[in-house]
């Protein structure tokens, strides 16, 4: 299987670095976080107690009105809630692996209907994470952006250090597209070309 991985704390560019993948050298994304936020949208918790007309917010109706991305920055508890499922509740009390074994197939099952592009997976928090794509073909690539506050919760600790190559977000969007193009034509120098 081809793809890569990204390493990176909240708010580094993995996101941005994964769409530059997908737009300009034809990868598919998939996210270890996608089947989560499923899981979470079911659920539907209430994220926000009391809002500007004294109602409260669920964080399926706050996905509707804003997207995922807003609401995780304008609603805390959205992300802490996240976390709290992904890590404490699916991680730990079912299956470590349970995240990447999904995307893993998930990602064989696309491949074997056809879809034979590459695949980058935005969100990789955790070495056995890394260590289960890595094991399947996936390069790893960190993501650091100065100046991003230390946060305490483990989906965000995994060093930089298991990635193959850093790219530094300290730029414009002009430059880290530029980091990316010339990490995948490093990648594919390093990979014989499988990309």
């Amino acid at each position: 299987m081809r793809g890569i991985g990204i390493i990176g704390r909240a708010r580094s560019g993995k996101d941005t670095v994964a769409a530059r993948l997908v737009a300009a050298h034809g990868f598919r994304r998939m996210a270890l976080a996608d089947p989560l936020k499923d899981m979470a949208f079911g659920i539907d918790p209430l994220i926000a107690p009391a809002v500007q007309d004294g109602g409260t917010l669920r964080l399926a109706e706050a996905v509707r009105l804003f997207g995922w991305e807003t609401v995780k920055e304008r609603y805390p508890e959205a992300r802490r809630f996240l976390q709290r499922l992904g890590t404490e509740g699916v991680r730990h009390h079912i299956n470590a692996n349970y995240w990447v074994d999904v995307l893993l197939q998930e990602a064989g099952t696309a491949c074997r209907a056809g879809d034979v592009r590459p695949v980058v997976v935005p969100d990789v928090r955790f070495e056995n994470e890394a260590r289960a794509l890595a094991a399947h073909g996936f390069a790893l690539w960190s993501v650091d952006r100065p100046g991003l506050r230390d946060t305490v919760h483990e989906s965000e600790r995994l060093s930089l250090h298991h990635g193959e190559l850093l790219i530094n977000n300290n730029g414009t969007l002009a430059a880290l597209h530029r980091q990316v193009d010339a990490a995948m034509e490093q990648t594919r120098k390093s990979r014989c070309d499988t990309y």
